[in-house]
């Protein structure tokens, strides 16, 4: 693996991550305003947020960040490379959002993070 991959790949961790949080604290912002649940009009609105929309521009120059990273790595191990997002969506969801993460599902985070390596030492 080169470091230019590696460098893609946490590029695109780092927007997948961003952008997760985005959609939650937009969505968050609409239910303080008094939706819940899912609805066509609830998409309206959330089609309407600024703070959506930073998120929906985030996964676009995810997206871009993704195709680099299939044309320089078979999809048989970039794929599941994709997997070190949990973590980082997880570990930023409980920083910066202050959600609880119980301990099992850190063991799960950490059963993860034991396959990255193994594929990552195996490509």
């Amino acid at each position: 693996m080169t470091v230019e991959l590696i460098l893609l790949l946490l590029l695109w961790t780092l927007c997948e991550a961003l952008g997760q949080l985005l959609f939650k604290h937009g969505m968050d912002r609409l239910e303080e305003e008094g939706d819940e649940g899912f609805s066509l009009a609830i998409l309206g609105r959330a089609l309407r947020s600024p703070v959506i929309w930073a998120g929906i521009v985030v996964h676009a120059a995810e997206f871009a960040v993704w195709l680099e990273i299939l044309g320089q790595t078979p999809l048989s191990v970039a794929f599941p490379l994709e997997s070190i997002s949990y973590v980082t969506v997880v570990g930023a969801s409980r920083l910066i959002l202050r959600e609880a993460v119980p301990p099992r599902r850190w063991a799960g985070i950490g059963l993860i993070v034991a396959g990255i390596v193994v594929l990552g030492l195996s490509s």
